[in-house]
């Protein structure tokens, strides 16, 4: 459902959107697309929302972005510096160079009264089309390509697949707590990447690749001793018989409860009975899946 919500009058650039309210009335079918319906607000202190615009330019500090509903459109300035937030569709922190021609963006932020067209500095700006996420999966090396210093990597989730690893000179490469190099990999080796990665063409870009001499498996009998921070990536202390192991928790681990139900690392307590799913390197676990048995 397409929505338009106007305030009361906030500048003389308002009056441009007489033809647009006049056709606002019939909603128009929604897109097909993952994209949020169209949404204009303005309230009378001059705030802004709108959601579902289209990218037309962007420049070196603002993007011009136009909503439209059938004939009618309402083209916007969107002004962009160093406080504004840039979020990509699937969270996590973008930048004005993602941006790109044809875009579908949201933003919020503060119309500017004395200019001729509705010009709007932003707080956030969101970009549904950036198909990006930081991911951390684990797989097994397919084939590697010692050009272009890319792999692809047998994941184990169906939503990767087989993945696109590429790397730069600022990957770093582990192997048994140690820095190696790319040309370490070799086919068959079993590696935890730590990267972005672009749905659209599924292809991570690597900042971390672990070697790995193990396979995942299930940690089980542990007890929870410290939580570093509440929110991935982050990590947790947990006791396993009489070892204490570092668990690395991944933005894309899955953090559960006692009834597989999803939960939250606010609510881990010091002496909760913790299980692992992951691949240890030494007493670093980097957890696929952790589980609170004490939280019901």
């Amino acid at each position: 459902m397409k929505k338009l919500i106007i305030g009361s009058a906030v500048s003389a650039a308002a009056i441009g959107l007489a033809a647009f309210l006049a056709v606002a009335q019939t909603p128009t079918p929604e897109s097909p697309q993952e994209t949020p319906p169209l949404k204009v607000e303005m309230l009378h202190t001059g705030k802004v929302l709108v959601r579902g615009a289209k990218v037309t330019n962007i420049a070196t500090s603002t993007i011009t972005a136009v909503t439209s509903w059938g004939a009618a459109s309402i083209t916007w300035i969107v002004n962009i510096d160093n406080s504004t937030g840039i979020i990509r569709r699937n969270g996590g922190s973008g930048s004005l160079s993602e941006i790109a021609k044809d875009h579908i963006v949201s933003f919020e932020g503060q119309l500017v009264t004395a200019a001729s067209q509705m010009t709007v500095n932003a707080r956030v700006v969101r970009d549904w089309s950036v198909q990006k996420a930081e991911i951390n999966p684990f797989g097994v090396v397919m084939s590697i390509d010692s050009t272009a210093k890319s792999f692809v990597l047998k994941t184990e989730k169906r939503e990767y697949g087989d993945l696109m690893v590429a790397t730069s000179e600022n990957t770093e490469f582990l192997k048994l707590k140690a820095t190696t190099t790319f040309s370490a990999l070799k086919a068959g080796d079993k590696v935890t990447v730590n990267g972005l990665w672009d749905r659209a063409v599924n292809t991570l870009q690597a900042k971390r690749v672990k070697i790995q001499i193990e396979d995942r498996r299930v940690f089980e009998g542990g007890r929870l001793k410290s939580v570093a921070s509440v929110t991935p990536p982050t990590s947790i202390v947990v006791t396993f018989g009489k070892f204490d192991y570092t668990v690395n928790v991944a933005v894309d681990t899955s953090v559960l409860n006692e009834k597989w139900l999803r939960a939250s690392l606010a609510d881990f307590k010091t002496g909760n009975n913790i299980r692992v799913y992951g691949v240890a390197d030494g007493t670093t676990i980097d957890a696929t899946v952790v589980r609170n048995t004490s939280l019901k």
